[in-house]
C-alpha cells in the first residue's frame, strides 16, 4: 500500500524529490498568453468568445434585416390604412402622429440596409476569426468600435437600452487586446 498522495510507480519517492521534470505551466509549457503564440495552439477562450458573441450578434442582424424586408413587401395602401389608424390612437393620447407612407418605406429600407450589413459584417469577420492574420485582428477590433461609436450615440440620444450591447460590444473589444487574444495574432 501507498502513502496518501505518493505515486504509486515511484515507491520511494525519488522522482518526486526534485530531480524530475519540472511542472508545466500552459498547454505549451510558456505560459497562458504566451501558449497562444506557438502555431498549432488553441484559440483561446476570450477569443472564442468574441467569436460566439460576433456570430450570435450577426445572425440578430440578419434576422432584424430580414424583417424589415418583410415589412416593405405589404402593399402601400395596407400600410397607409396602418399608419392611420396608429395615428388615430395617438391622436387621442394626445400625440400627433404624421408618418406618411413613404417615410415608412425609406426608414424601413434604411433600417434593413444598416442591419443587413452589420449582419454580415459580424459574420464575416466571426468565421475569419481562427485566421490568426493581424488583418482580422484589427478588423474585429476597428469593426467592434464602430458598433460601440454608434450605440454611444444612441445613449446619447436617449436610448438608454443600447447600454447592454454596449457591454458586449466594450467586453469583446476587452477581450481581443487581452495578453492571449494579441498573442494569439503575434501582436505581443
Amino acid at each position: 500500500m501507498h502513502r496518501s498522495g505518493q505515486d504509486p510507480h515511484d515507491p520511494d519517492g525519488a522522482r518526486g524529490a526534485g530531480g524530475g521534470v519540472p511542472p508545466q505551466r500552459g498547454l505549451f509549457g510558456f505560459g497562458a498568453h504566451l501558449d497562444a503564440l506557438h502555431p498549432n495552439a488553441p484559440t483561446p477562450r476570450k477569443v472564442a468568445v468574441v467569436r460566439t458573441l460576433m456570430f450570435v450578434g450577426g445572425s440578430c442582424g440578419l434576422a432584424l434585416s430580414a424583417l424589415f424586408l418583410m415589412g416593405l413587401a405589404i402593399p402601400p395602401e395596407t400600410m397607409g390604412e396602418v399608419l392611420r389608424e396608429q395615428a388615430d390612437l395617438a391622436a387621442e393620447q394626445g400625440v400627433e402622429a404624421v408618418v406618411t407612407v413613404d417615410v415608412m418605406r425609406s426608414l424601413m429600407a434604411a433600417l434593413a440596409l444598416v442591419t443587413g450589413v452589420y449582419g454580415l459584417l459580424s459574420t464575416l469577420l466571426a468565421s475569419r476569426i481562427r485566421r490568426r492574420t493581424i488583418g482580422v485582428f484589427w478588423g474585429v477590433v476597428v469593426f467592434q468600435v464602430a458598433a460601440g461609436a454608434l450605440l454611444v450615440w444612441n445613449i446619447s440620444g436617449g436610448d438608454w437600452q443600447s447600454v447592454v450591447p454596449l457591454g458586449f460590444t466594450a467586453t469583446m473589444v476587452a477581450f481581443m487586446f487581452s495578453r492571449e487574444g494579441r498573442a494569439y495574432y503575434g501582436l505581443l
